[in-house]
Parts: C-alpha cells; sequence; structure tokens
C-alpha cells in the first residue's frame, strides 16, 4: 500500500507543479501582451510628436534660411513663437521616452525572473532524479555531490550566463569565446 500511497502523492505534486507553472505562464503572457501593447502606443505617440517637431524645425530653418536670403547677414532671427509650441512637445517626448524605458526594463525583469525560475525548476526535477538514482545505488555519492554543485553552479551563475549568451548575440563575443566562457561559468 506504501507504493501506492507514495505514487499518489507524487502525482499530486507533479499536477500541482504543472497547474501552477501554465497559471504562471498565462499571467506572464499577459502581462507581457499589455506590456507591449503600451510599449507600441507610446512608440506610435513618440513618432507623431516626432513629426511635428521635425515640422517646426523645418519652419525655423526656413525662416532662417529666407532672413539670410533676403538681408544676405547672418543674425539671430524670432523664432520664439515656434519654440514655445515645441516647449511642451520637447517635455511630452521626453516623458514618453523614459516611460518607455521604464516598460521595456520591466519586460526585461520579468523574462529575467521566469527564465531564473524554469532554471531552479530544471534544478528540482534533476535533484528529484538524482535523490532517486543514490537510493537506488546507481550513482555514488560523489557523482551526486558533482551533479549538484553543476546545477547549483548554473543558478548562482545564472545573471552571468545570462549577460555571456547576450553578448554573444549582439555580436560582441565569438562563437569560441561564447562556449569558453559558458565553460567557466557552468
Amino acid at each position: 500500500m506504501g507504493l501506492f500511497d507514495n505514487l499518489r502523492v507524487a502525482t499530486k505534486i507533479t499536477t500541482e507543479s504543472i497547474s501552477k507553472a501554465a497559471t504562471n505562464a498565462v499571467n506572464t503572457v499577459v502581462t507581457a501582451s499589455k506590456e507591449t501593447a503600451k510599449i507600441n502606443s507610446l512608440k506610435t505617440e513618440l513618432t507623431a510628436i516626432n513629426g511635428e517637431l521635425d515640422a517646426a524645425y523645418k519652419q525655423i530653418g526656413e525662416k532662417f534660411v529666407e532672413y539670410v536670403l533676403t538681408t544676405n547677414e547672418m543674425p539671430g532671427i524670432n523664432v520664439e513663437n515656434i519654440l514655445k509650441l515645441m516647449e511642451p512637445k520637447l517635455e511630452k517626448k521626453k516623458e514618453l521616452e523614459i516611460e518607455l524605458i521604464e516598460i521595456e526594463k520591466r519586460l526585461k525583469d520579468q523574462v529575467i525572473i521566469q527564465e531564473k525560475a524554469q532554471l531552479e525548476n530544471e534544478f528540482r526535477q534533476q535533484k528529484e532524479t538524482l535523490d532517486k538514482a543514490i537510493a537506488m545505488d546507481i550513482i555514488s555519492q560523489e557523482e551526486y555531490n558533482s551533479k549538484i554543485e553543476q546545477f547549483r553552479r548554473k543558478i548562482d551563475n545564472f545573471e552571468a550566463i545570462r549577460n555571456v549568451k547576450k553578448q554573444h548575440e549582439l555580436g560582441i563575443i565569438s562563437y569560441d569565446e561564447l562556449h569558453m566562457k559558458l565553460r567557466e561559468l557552468s
């Protein structure tokens, strides 16, 4: 009867883990899609403001060129009215850019948290497998400790490993450098 109880408990734990993982995945997707929609909205608004600013810059340039051609002088021209119109747009542009950076940073942080949780879940699964293997005398304590230490290093060096992979994606380091650095961190 103990075997069936153990199977029932293991099945319940597995079902709960799968349920939690599915719920977390759905929540992450919903949050990410809301953030992505907000990013797209901000980018659209920034594009509109940039278009208005470009028109103002063009007017200033036209006034300057017109003045220079008419007077053959290079003194200042009066563009205060245009600058007054531009000032709130420049402020709004700066606010939108700051908000956009914050949202993108939050999304990046969510991805990092999700990746780290996935790695920790893999560690738990691997540990369960190793615990079974050592209980059944399939591996030695030394092999067990070595494998556990290897996984712990991956978790401990998660940020560094992620940064090295990003460096390779951005072309900062070569494929060989990537693997050399990953070996050092793993």
